[in-house]
């Protein structure tokens, strides 16, 4: 089970709107937690939320989660960035 917090209620990038939260895992085989960004689009401007994979890693969770919470909006828009975006559905109500 992961807790997630939110980094930011409302992250503008390019014409996209997010929120940005953050999402602390437990990863046994290294025996470390990390975490990861989710990207919830406000604006409809992607079908679904979109996460990054592991961007923080420490032997504690609250270590982490400091990590995650203390993250820059230059890191966001370089996490973001680095992403493979889904495809928006182009025919809506069909």
């Amino acid at each position: 089970m992961s807790d997630t917090a939110v980094i930011r209620e409302r992250f503008t990038l390019d014409d996209r709107t997010f929120t940005v939260l953050a999402e602390p895992a437990y990863d046994p085989e290294t025996g470390e937690w990390t975490g990861r960004f989710l990207y919830v689009p406000l604006d409809h401007s992607l079908p679904r939320i979109v996460a990054t994979g592991p961007v923080k890693r420490a032997k504690q969770r609250d270590e982490v989660v400091r990590q995650l919470a203390a993250a820059v909006d230059r890191e966001l828009a370089r996490a973001f960035r680095a992403l493979a975006l889904p495809q928006a559905s182009s025919a809506r109500g069909s």
